[in-house]
């Protein structure tokens, strides 16, 4: 069998692509060693803070290759609200954005209940590591149970979701919403279980699928679709959402119709509004901050 040899002029054209890869090699070992993992993952974890009005604590993290950040088993709280459990969270810096300039990171988050499918990811664009000045995100949320997410209120659903939204970090003076952005949404075998609004507690409503469309421009979003299907009847809104800092004081301005349906009697002799055939239209209006928005006729 004849075998196979390489001539001089291969062997020397090959010693650049040595010298090439031993270059990265050694670039990246030196970003791992000499990288500040530590002051990196506490400037993360201070932003999330700062931007949901909650407290992040996290039982571990860890940093990873090239320049990476691991957290495990964190925990979102905040007074009043039920926390909010993450399995893992794993930042990553584009190494090949960073050697041209570039300021981006690469996100995952993997919540619990839904295995390794129920995840978010998306990638951070900004123009300083400072994360002051434009700020972009793109981000998508797949099988996301929102029964751990969102408790006591909901007892099942499943998430998907894609966001598109720039902002603009001024420092002290907080983030202003600036330039285009969407939001899209479907939740699929959607429970509630009394969901507050403002001084109505709404009973238990059961859709098989919601889904949600938001148009936004710097810090107004339109709600161009708004729609839940279910045994109790159809939901639908069309409106406004005007982004706050944090994101829980965002104000909304809907006009709900609600259609009900042959479960919808049984459930609404709690609430202030008179009782409605199946398939008789209301109208609905919901106004105030997400955290607590007002129903009125």
């Amino acid at each position: 069998m004849a075998r196979l040899s390489w001539t001089p002029t291969t062997a020397l054209n090959k010693e650049p692509f040595v010298w090439v890869l031993g270059g990265l090699g050694s670039f990246a070992i030196f970003l791992f060693l000499t990288f500040p993992f530590g002051t990196l993952q506490a400037r993360v974890l201070s932003e999330l803070v700062k931007a949901t009005g909650g407290e992040i604590r996290a039982a571990e993290w860890s940093p990873g290759i090239p320049i990476a950040v691991e957290w495990r088993d964190l925990t979102w709280t905040k007074p009043g609200t039920s926390s909010i459990p993450i399995q893992m969270m794993r930042l990553n810096v584009g190494v090949m954005g960073l050697l041209m300039g570039q300021k981006t990171i690469d996100a995952l988050i993997q919540f619990p209940g839904g295995g390794q499918a129920a995840k978010a990811s998306g990638t951070v664009t900004a123009s300083s590591w400072s994360f002051e000045g434009p700020v972009s995100l793109k981000a998508h949320a797949q099988h996301i149970d929102l029964a751990t997410v969102i408790k006591p209120f909901v007892t099942r659903g499943l998430l998907e979701a894609d966001i598109a939204q720039r902002w603009e970090n001024r420092g002290k003076e907080g983030i202003a919403f600036k330039g285009n952005g969407s939001w899209k949404a479907e939740i699929k075998e959607l429970i509630l279980e009394r969901l507050p609004v403002g001084t109505v507690t709404v009973p238990s409503l059961t859709f098989t699928r919601v889904t949600a469309t938001l148009s936004c421009h710097d810090a107004v979003c339109d709600v161009t679709d708004f729609k839940g299907d279910g045994p109790d009847g159809t939901i639908t809104a069309l409106g406004r959402l005007m982004l706050r800092q944090p994101l829980q004081s965002s104000v909304l301005e809907l006009t709900v119709t609600v259609v009900p349906g042959a479960g919808w009697a049984q459930k609404a002799g709690t609430l202030p509004i008179p009782p409605l055939p199946p398939g008789t239209p209301l109208t609905l209006k919901l106004a105030g901050s997400v955290a607590n928005p007002k129903l009125t006729l």
